[in-house]
């Protein structure tokens, strides 16, 4: 496992407010070709939702929330395929 740990990186980030983006740098390498996002809890209302894009490069990671509600926390993690089967 400690050779995935160089291709994985997990992340908890704060709550993302509805149209607003954060970015944080990966440190894979380059550019991860996964992205899940979680949030940690369920949103109160079942008619507003978060609605969470991820957008990534070989240093980066940006989260945008295009959803009509803000999000809970976020559980981020990254992960490089291709430098594992090499």
């Amino acid at each position: 496992m400690a050779l995935l740990g160089t291709y994985i990186d997990q992340r908890t980030l704060a709550a993302l407010n509805s149209n607003a983006s954060t970015s944080f740098a990966h440190g894979l390498g380059a550019a991860p070709h996964m992205v899940d996002v979680r949030e940690t809890a369920t949103n109160a209302s079942a008619t507003s939702f978060a609605k969470i894009q991820a957008l990534v490069d070989a240093t980066n990671v940006t989260l945008n929330n295009a959803g009509n509600a803000n999000s809970q926390a976020l559980m981020v993690t990254t992960i490089r395929f291709h430098s594992i089967m090499q």
